[in-house]
């Protein structure tokens, strides 16, 4: 083949696949037939159907409208900004502080090695105290602190599972298992 007829080969494959895709479109928008996404086109006599389907949107999207206060929200949307607003989840402080400048982290079980103790908090470190890694200033640290799941109006709820970390009531519960477990097969052993 030579490159005028490679040129008309190439042209007529790109005409074939315009036709193809046009004959899948003319199949595929049939009346009643599924679209993609499962929409259907409306056949002659579900025409009117559909038309008043639109007209009631219509009505009640005008509804909607009419519901707008003064602050250009509905009712619902007001509902969401008010429980988005009451959403505080409880923190609980951990007793670690982290230094802002290079990460290092303070924790009062181990001390820093140096002048603190193990088991001295940081808050009874004196003022002159710095990081032992960048020599940052104290008030460079910032306190680190757990996140509990949950509103912090519900924390006073329940049996204390409320106040739990996420680690702690896995503990909990796979420890509650585990000795669900040891009590069933001890069963076991007495016979």
């Amino acid at each position: 083949l030579g490159h005028e007829d490679l040129g008309k080969v190439v042209v007529a494959m790109r005409v074939l696949a315009l036709l193809t895709v046009a004959l899948a479109s003319a199949v595929a928008l049939q009346p009643g037939r599924p679209v993609r996404g499962g929409l259907r086109l409306a056949s002659p006599r579900q025409a009117p159907l559909l038309r008043a389907r639109v007209l009631a949107a219509d009505t009640d999207q005008a509804k909607d409208t009419e519901a707008l206060g003064e602050d250009g929200l509905t009712d619902k949307q007001r509902e969401i900004k008010r429980l988005r607003d009451a959403e505080v989840f409880m923190t609980k402080d951990t007793g670690r502080y982290e230094c802002r400048t290079c990460g290092y982290v303070y924790d009062p079980e181990k001390g820093d090695g140096m002048l603190a103790k193990e088991g001295t908090p940081f808050e009874e470190l004196p003022q002159s105290w710095s990081c032992p890694q960048c020599q940052s200033p104290k008030p460079y640290f910032e306190s680190q602190l757990l996140t509990i799941a949950g509103f912090a109006d519900n924390q006073k709820y329940g049996f204390g599972g409320n106040g739990m970390t996420e680690d702690q009531k896995s503990n909990l519960i796979f420890g509650g298992l585990f000795a669900g477990f040891v009590l069933l097969m001890s069963g076991y052993l007495l016979t």
